[in-house]
């Protein structure tokens, strides 16, 4: 009975991991193509979200934050 129960759990399993997957994989799916010179770059999405900023005064002081030089492997500043 468990032997039954595990062979119909498995693909159903492998079904439910390729549906959450789906995008991703059309998504790579596209890449490939696009680089064995067939594709086009306009048909692979590129969503994401914004990385910068909306407006400049919601930035942090440069040499702080993502930007500070000893994040960067630089010398550290003090003061």
């Amino acid at each position: 009975m468990m032997l039954k129960a595990l062979r119909m759990l498995v693909p159903v399993a492998a079904t439910l991991l390729v549906a959450s997957q789906w995008a991703d994989i059309q998504r790579y799916v596209k890449i490939k193509q696009m680089s064995g010179g067939q594709g086009h770059p306009e048909n692979v999405p590129a969503g994401g979200r914004t990385a910068y900023p909306r407006n400049a005064g919601s930035g942090v002081a440069d040499g702080t934050g993502d930007f500070d030089s000893a994040s960067r492997g630089g010398p550290v500043r003090v003061g």
